[in-house]
């Protein structure tokens, strides 16, 4: 039902508003014709409670000018017409514009429209009643602007909260997106340095090639003067397309870590105070080279978040090479916070996402039983990158 009233409009309330006021109308109209203690003409008594009620219709623009129509015409049918103890509408009238006092006019003005709906019906109840003027008083006009200024008050609070969670989200959704943004960079930096390298070697070997080979030197100069023109093209092509990429903390270009290098990012968990245990399964083979340094960025950041997060704890750091794939796993047996960061969506996960999801592998991060948390990547080989 809230969410229901929650995506109701300004049109929506103020349509609601006509057909209520409208609804009070009739029912005024006809208790003015029907009713037996009536006094005074009826065509005035119809006349006058039906401003009342049609005055409801700005109840929610213009409460303070709503309420004063009501008690105006409350204080002429209690002097000259009937009286509104014998008009259930006037009762009715009474209660909605306390209320609409109550929930729609800020602090200061509510309480000027509670002092001039409780001052006029105290006076008209002690004039009409002075052994009972108390109840219409308390009844009529404080208790419903209490309940308009308490819902008024949690429709704040909860939109204020609302638009806190909502600016929470987008900050969370625009933290994300640097991350995503950064750990690109990052990998469109590495990828940058271990093909320009490769290419760059790939150069050279052709002009050497084309220099020293004497079997059937017209074919061979012309294969070598091939590889060479490619192998050139490439390389302005791959700096023309990374090229706009800043480099910061990029490796020199013979320097990007692989999982032949693991060993010695254990070594140094373990300088760090980090008991690290290295398991290596299968057959080292060569890999490509953005896997192998996607996988060797993989484990790298769990141990960094193991040693950040995970108090005192072991470590076990597992490469298996599999048919058709390779397989990396960091675990730890942390009893406090350990993977919190990655778990909790910092941006490690979201940049170990991103780059393992490059190349096509899947990312498992888990709480591990007993205590202590689980990253395992998996990549399949001959894969192609992911645009």
């Amino acid at each position: 039902m809230r969410r229901r009233l929650a995506r109701l409009t300004d049109r929506d309330w103020r349509l609601l508003d006509r057909v209520f006021a409208l609804a009070i109308f009739g029912i005024a109209e006809l208790e003015a014709v029907l009713t037996n203690a009536r006094r005074g003409p009826l065509v005035v008594n119809m006349l006058v409670l039906g401003l009342m009620a049609l005055s409801l219709i700005w109840r929610r623009e213009r409460p303070l000018a709503t309420l004063a129509v009501v008690l105006g015409g409350s204080i002429l049918i209690s002097a000259l017409l009937t009286e509104p103890p014998d008009l259930v509408v006037a009762v009715i009238l009474l209660v909605a514009a306390s209320y609409s006092a109550g929930v729609h006019l800020p602090q200061r003005r509510a309480v000027t429209a509670l002092v001039m709906s409780a001052g006029t019906v105290l006076v008209v109840g002690y004039a009409l009643d002075p052994n009972d003027f108390i109840f219409p008083v308390v009844f009529f006009t404080i208790v419903p602007w209490l309940v308009g200024r308490i819902l008024r008050n949690q429709t704040r609070l909860t939109r204020e909260l609302a638009e806190k969670a909502e600016r929470a989200e987008l900050a969370r959704e625009e933290e994300e997106r640097r991350a995503v943004a950064a750990e690109r960079s990052r990998v469109a930096r590495e990828l940058h340095d271990v093909l320009a390298h490769d290419l760059s070697v790939m150069v050279i070997q052709a002009s050497a090639g084309r220099r020293v080979m004497e079997r059937d030197p017209d074919s061979a100069a012309e294969a070598a003067r091939q590889i060479e023109r490619t192998g050139r093209e490439a390389l302005a092509e791959l700096r023309q397309l990374f090229g706009p990429v800043r480099r910061g903390d990029g490796e020199a270009l013979a320097g990007s870590p692989t999982l032949a290098h693991v060993d010695r990012l254990v070594q140094r968990a373990r300088d760090a105070g980090l008991p690290v245990e290295l398991r290596v399964e299968g057959e080292r083979r060569a890999l490509p080279p953005g896997v192998d340094l996607a996988a060797y960025r993989v484990v790298q950041e769990a141990l960094t978040n193991t040693i950040k997060h995970a108090g005192k704890a072991r470590a076990t750091v597992r490469v298996s090479y599999r048919a058709g794939e390779v397989a990396v796993e960091a675990s730890d047996d942390g009893a406090g916070a350990a993977g919190g960061a990655l778990e909790s969506g910092g941006h490690g996960l979201v940049g170990m996402r991103e780059r393992v999801g490059l190349y096509g592998g899947e990312l498992e991060v888990r709480r591990r039983r007993g205590g202590g948390f689980s990253v395992r990547a998996r990549f399949p080989l001959q894969t192609t990158v992911r645009a």
